[in-house]
């Protein structure tokens, strides 16, 4: 592991080209406003106190990278495993200051381009763009056509197209009272991170793991995420998220909770309760997912047989929580009066009863 304390410039390369993948497995962008609040405060505090010759320095968490060779032969590649949320606000809020100094500060603009693309590359294929963000929740459409059109599209799920509006009215405001060139050296030279850079034997996960004390909570969900995108090697990445855990994540949504759980934290804990007969705290999900998964599938095709098989089972438990998407009359009327009764202890071994009724091994009546 190499540890460097360094400036969103060289973060960025120094204008120079670079290229930061998200794995597929890393959650959707997930800043709101209380953040963005926070980081122009700390912004303007910094530019309140900013001399050319004397530059403060505001430390603003870790980037966790992984090598990823180059592209096209000369541009260094990195998989970003944590600092997401803030690289990709850092780079929409510079897209938002190059819009509105476009007509009033041209060559500012042409810099702000040069440090979020890479200008000689095509303007088709995703090395053009330094940051290529996710594609869950509309993500990296969002983020692609903001930096493309410098405006964000009509109709987007993305929190990204409402962090580009927030930092678009926020700067508008104060921009003919600030000094534009000013605020993109405060930006690109004293905001800092800590820059590590990894190798797939260090771990990463665990590495991810310890560093999310700061920023927007991490749940189960997002962990066995990024596990499961440091677990498998690139080449099944992509077909293992759009088959298998994109589909878990359509069925199961964190953001509906019972009984004080998000509906995906739930399943995974009774899911790992069928498996183990034993029912971890809930505080525990992550660990225990880990566990089992270190212990018992030891190869890629096991471990991608055991998504597939959670992602069976997240269809079993949809119906559990909403027994009307169960087309069986019979038993969906029997998971309704259920359901009245809030009896969730029974959910493992209802699980188990579905994939029994799956295989054929019970009837409808048994």
């Amino acid at each position: 592991m190499k540890a460097d304390s360094i400036s969103i410039s060289k973060v960025f390369s120094s204008g120079g080209d670079v290229n930061y993948i998200l794995p597929h497995f890393q959650r959707e962008y997930a800043w709101d406003k209380e953040n963005w609040d926070t980081l122009m405060e700390d912004l303007w505090d910094v530019y309140d106190i900013y001399k050319p010759d004397d530059e403060p320095e505001h430390f603003m968490g870790a980037l966790v990278v992984i090598q990823d060779g180059t592209r096209n032969g000369t541009i260094p590649a990195f998989k970003l495993v944590d600092g997401q949320q803030r690289l990709t606000t850092i780079s929409v809020l510079l897209c938002a200051l190059g819009k509105l100094v476009k007509d009033s500060h041209p060559n500012l603009y042409k810099r702000i381009r040069k440090v979020l693309l890479n200008l000689d590359e095509s303007e088709q294929g995703l090395l053009y763009y330094k940051l290529v963000p996710t594609a869950k929740q509309g993500d990296r459409d969002t983020y692609l056509t903001i930096l493309t059109h410098e405006a964000a599209p009509a109709q987007s799920e993305s929190r990204i197209a409402s962090a580009f509006d927030y930092f678009l009215r926020h700067l508008r405001a104060k921009i003919k009272q600030i000094d534009p060139e000013k605020l993109t050296l405060v930006i690109l030279n004293c905001l800092h991170v800590v820059f590590i850079t990894l190798d797939q034997k260090e771990r990463p996960y665990e590495i991810f793991e310890s560093l999310n004390a700061k920023g927007k909570p991490l749940t189960a969900p997002d962990l066995v995420r990024n596990y499961i995108a440091m677990k498998l090697p690139e080449k099944h990445q992509e077909a293992v998220f759009n088959q298998y855990w994109l589909g878990i994540e359509g069925l199961l949504n964190e953001n509906r909770t019972r009984l004080g759980i998000g509906e995906l934290t739930a399943f995974l804990r009774h899911y790992l309760s069928l498996r183990s007969f034993s029912l971890c705290a809930r505080n525990r999900v992550y660990q225990r997912f880990r566990e089992r998964i270190e212990k018992e599938f030891p190869t890629t095709e096991a471990f991608i047989g055991e998504i597939e098989t959670l992602y069976r089972y997240a269809g079993y438990y949809d119906r559990l929580l909403r027994p009307e998407n169960e087309p069986e009359a019979r038993i969906s009327s029997r998971l309704k009066r259920l359901n009245m009764l809030e009896t969730t202890t029974a959910y493992p071994f209802l699980m188990q009863v579905y994939a029994d009724w799956d295989s054929d091994i019970l009837s409808v009546e048994q």
